[in-house]
């Protein structure tokens, strides 16, 4: 009864955020920000280059052609119990190449429900233990699944089920996921989101790893400023390159022992939510005024 209860107010407290962004939207009242401008993409623009780049498969060959390398790929399926469990290396991660969240993780031969990692953090992983077989089924769930009706591109992909290498740090033990916010092909901003620093109150720095100056809304535990990756500059160019030729995307980059490797390109992040990237609405406002929207026909 709790759970569903729980469930029951988050998605009522989603169908408001959506209500307001709406109305917003209508009365001309939202400053055009940058989720402001995400929820237009999402209504006008069809740019069909959106389909590849936010297709988790498809935008392998985009960023192979460009000279940026991806995760290996060990097996891709539309059938995931043909998936070679028996055959697969210790690590690995499983990912549906249409949606956000659905993630499998193994990890030592041991699989894990990781969905966006969030849940897992430093606590207690045995708990999200999953089998083979319930691997399996939340594939499938996966692919009879439409991830989001409202964000254009994701309802033009054909389902697919993709296993991958697992992604190791180049330095540390944790992997960092480098956001960066790329407008017209060029880095604006960087969020550093990994367990230390997680969205929405992340650390945002520029391309020198200087500080944005953002007020912290949510009262979060310290944590030490993360240190300059020594492969800053391969970063930035890599999300440069990248983002040739789109008025905006985010960008994410790893650095990973194999070298400076493509997380994802996406194009609708945090689906234009009210508040996002940060709860910080000046600072929102200064990242979507580098975009400049395509006129809409």
């Amino acid at each position: 009864m709790g759970n569903n209860l729980l469930k029951y107010k988050k998605r009522a407290a989603t169908r408001l955020e959506i209500y307001r962004a709406r109305l917003f939207d209508a009365l001309h009242l939202a400053p055009k920000d940058l989720a402001w401008k995400v929820r237009w993409r999402m209504k006008h623009d069809r740019n069909p280059l959106f389909i590849q780049i936010q297709d988790k498969y498809a935008v392998r060959a985009y960023a192979q052609e460009r000279g940026i390398r991806t995760a290996e790929l060990y097996y891709v399926t539309e059938q995931p119990e043909s998936i070679p469990f028996d055959t697969l290396p210790a690590n690995y991660f499983i990912r549906a190449n249409h949606g956000c969240g659905w993630n499998v993780l193994c990890k030592d031969g041991v699989i894990y429900y990781y969905k966006s990692g969030e849940d897992l953090g430093n606590r207690d992983m045995s708990q999200y233990i999953i089998t083979q077989e319930e691997c399996i089924q939340y594939c499938n769930t996966w692919l009879n699944s439409i991830y989001s009706k409202s964000q254009w591109a994701y309802q033009h992909i054909t389902p697919l089920i993709l296993v991958e290498e697992l992604l190791l740090p180049r330095v540390g033990d944790v992997l960092i996921d480098y956001r960066c916010f790329t407008f017209d092909g060029k880095v604006i901003a960087i969020n550093e989101d990994s367990p230390l620093h997680n969205m929405v109150e992340g650390v945002f720095v520029d391309t020198n790893w200087q500080p944005f100056d953002i007020p912290k809304h949510i009262e979060k535990p310290p944590v030490p400023f993360p240190d300059r990756p020594e492969t800053l500059d391969e970063i930035v160019a890599a999300a440069e390159t990248l983002g040739q030729g789109l008025d905006f995307a985010r960008i994410d980059i790893y650095d990973t022992t194999r070298g400076i490797t493509l997380g994802e390109i996406t194009i609708y992040p945090w689906g234009g939510e009210l508040n996002t990237p940060t709860t910080d609405p000046e600072f929102n406002q200064w990242l979507g005024d580098h975009w400049t929207l395509p006129a809409h026909q």
